[in-house]
């Protein structure tokens, strides 16, 4: 009877770790300011038992959950003698775990019954950092223009948060008045959870709660291997380009056998001199996200999961950059194509299989960034990007991808009101909706793209940096699906904006100029843009799934009537009139 009664204990503390860590993003949503990490919900949230090991993996975008992993062991190995109840370190170097340097994780040990018990720490994108251009670093050629980097700072001391500390970072980005709010929020997200902790440790106890940790991880590895040994053991090969100065090669390999899945990247090309590099962690990451959401997306996910999985991943590559080639731009470059890789490895494994239903196309993965910056009518400084992530959502198996979806991993993350946007910085959006025809053509189709464009407002002209992924390559359909529509970022100059918006809000197509396709690197570090331009952002459409021919013609004819495929495409490429 004990122990029927200790694995009960066991599942209703590992619970209440869960919703501690659920709830340690909501805190942080709700003391935050800026639209990225309060709408956008770009955020992770993580609870470690007092060895690091991760209990409870990020509900909130889920590769923050293994980026949170390894900044917590760098942590633990930087201060190891000196962590002390009510510290918190604060982390944002890309080998020592982050997606990118913009991604600052604020982590905080845990004492109860006078020891240290666990862990709580969460990630948020800060829209700055330091580097040489806002945000991200396009024409940065080394890590050292990216940026201040932090490999490990003590932020707040024995719960009074250091002033010097807080103003290394203060000083160093280019909006305080939001990022300071955000790092705050941070702390007192970690707070709200660690309060929690030692509560539930009070209640039942530290052997209690350090024997959940132990099963909790122990019985989430036993069902990633159950789930592994549903696939039929076999060697699969995939390969991905990654277009922006040039296209580079991405390649992988995945065993399955015997309960655990093996992956190797080796074969992908060398580093880049531009920022589309990704360090291990990010790729590691990526990886596991893909895992979490299309393998496991039922199973309980945490550091007990990924003993099942090995990724041999060689130095020095795209996928794995060494210090210092910079890589400010790996979480949605190179990351997000190690995301495909997974995707397309573990699509050849269930097809054919009882887990077939797991297969599906591409999701769109293009990542399309337009940096407005200046001063606005109060003569305040403002940076803002943007709508980055407008793609369709890969065709499955049995159903159409989900239209305006992120990329595939992001579960919960969402796009920011226009009037959000318009609240905070000097812009007029013209239109935010879908493009017709951006789907990739299948038996079932995938998700469409959306599509925004926007001017200036109250300010006559400010700084602009744009660059894309994605122009040349759509997302890869399956099984005889076509792929998406590729991204664009495209531009009108000089048009006559401001005489139309007296009558009414003019489409893109309506304003007077010649289009101008922007490359996808950019020129100059910043360009000018006018009260008179008018910028527009279309992003990728998912893959289909199956061959056109065989989708249901009244499938193809609903998606006519909404307006979502015009008849020309339905005749031409689904051969329905």
């Amino acid at each position: 009877m004990s122990g029927i009664a200790d694995t009960i204990t066991a599942e209703v503390i590992h619970n209440r770790l869960a919703r501690i860590g659920h709830e340690g993003g909501l805190v942080l949503q709700r003391c935050a300011v800026s639209p990225t990490v309060v709408e956008a919900k770009d955020l992770g949230f993580n609870v470690s038992d007092a060895e690091g090991r991760t209990i409870v993996y990020s509900t909130w975008m889920p590769r923050h959950g293994t980026t949170l992993s390894y900044m917590l062991a760098s942590c633990r190995e930087t201060f190891a003698g000196d962590i002390r109840p009510g510290d918190m370190y604060m982390v944002n170097d890309p080998h020592a775990g982050a997606l990118h340097s913009l991604d600052v994780a604020v982590i905080a040990p845990v004492f109860a019954e006078g020891v240290l018990a666990g862990w709580v720490g969460n990630a948020i994108h800060h829209i700055d950092i330091g580097a040489m251009s806002p945000g991200r670093a396009p024409l940065a050629t080394d890590a050292h223009q990216e940026g201040i980097t932090i490999r490990g700072l003590k932020l707040v001391r024995e719960g009074v948060i250091d002033p010097q500390v807080f103003a290394l970072f203060s000083d160093n980005v280019r909006m305080p008045r939001h990022q300071d709010m955000d790092l705050r929020a941070q702390i007192s997200a970690n707070h709200s959870a660690a309060e929690k902790l030692r509560a539930l440790i009070g209640k039942y106890g530290l052997d209690a709660y350090r024997a959940a940790c132990a099963t909790s991880l122990d019985l989430a590895e036993r069902a990633a291997r159950e789930r592994i040994a549903a696939l039929p053991d076999g060697h699969y090969a995939y390969r991905e380009t990654l277009d922006y100065d040039r296209e580079y090669a991405l390649v992988a390999t995945l065993d399955v056998r015997g309960g655990a899945l093996r992956f190797d990247l080796t074969g992908t090309d060398p580093q880049s001199a531009t920022f589309v590099n990704s360090a291990a962690p990010c790729t590691v990451a990526n990886m596991h996200n893909i895992l979490a959401c299309q393998l496991f997306p039922d199973l309980e996910v945490n550091e007990g999961t990924f003993r099942a999985v090995d990724i041999t991943l060689p130095p020095g590559t795209v996928l794995s950059a060494e210090f210092p080639a910079p890589c400010s731009g790996a979480s949605t470059l190179a990351g997000w194509k190690a995301q495909q890789l997974v995707l397309g490895l573990l699509t050849q494994a269930v097809l054919g299989s009882p887990q077939e239903f797991r297969a599906q196309a591409q999701w769109g993965w293009a990542f399309t960034e337009a940096s407005w910056s200046g001063r606005d009518a109060r003569g305040r400084w403002f940076s803002m990007k943007g709508d980055s992530t407008m793609h369709g959502g890969g065709a499955r198996r049995h159903t159409d991808g989900i239209d305006v979806a992120n990329i595939a991993g992001s579960t919960n993350t969402a796009l920011p009101s226009v009037e959000s946007y318009e609240l905070r910085y000097p812009v007029l959006y013209l239109s935010r909706g879908l493009v017709p025809d951006s789907e990739g053509a299948g038996e079932f189709r995938g998700g469409l793209a959306g599509e925004w464009s926007r001017c200036l407002f109250g300010v006559a002209e400010c700084d602009e940096l744009t660059f894309y992924i994605g122009r040349d390559h759509g997302a890869a359909g399956a099984a005889g699906g076509l792929p998406g529509r590729p991204a664009s970022v495209e531009v009108k100059r000089g048009t006559d904006v401001a005489a139309l918006l007296r009558d009414h809000v003019p489409d893109f197509d309506e304003l007077a100029g010649e289009t101008e396709l922007l490359p996808q690197q950019p020129r100059s570090l910043a360009g000018r843009l006018g009260a008179a331009d008018v910028l527009r952002v279309r992003g990728m459409g998912g893959g289909g799934f199956g061959p056109p021919g065989a989708r249901e013609r009244d499938a193809v004819l609903g998606d006519v009537a909404e307006g979502l495929v015009s008849p020309e495409r339905a005749a031409r490429v689904y051969g329905v009139e």
